[in-house]
């Protein structure tokens, strides 16, 4: 995993979103922190604390390969 700083809130959520569609995991990790303490939720699923089982869900949802196509319909930004 690096240390990769995201100059704003929206670089890291195009890295998020281009990582999600490549299914690459070290590029999905490297936008979540580095801290144990990350919890990650995803819809309809349950509460997962920390890097190992953050790592496990996406390396679990990324095996099939790069079949997932993310399109935003409605993004707000609050600043």
């Amino acid at each position: 995993m690096s240390a990769k700083i995201f100059p704003t809130a929206q670089d890291a959520e195009n890295a998020f979103y281009q990582a999600l569609e490549r299914c690459d995991l070290d590029a999905m990790m490297a936008v979540w922190s580095e801290d144990d303490d990350i919890v990650c939720v995803h819809p309809a699923g349950q509460r997962l604390a920390g890097q190992e089982q953050v790592r496990d869900v996406w390396r679990r949802m990324f095996a099939g390969g790069p079949n997932m196509r993310v399109q935003i319909a409605q993004q707000v930004v609050i600043a």
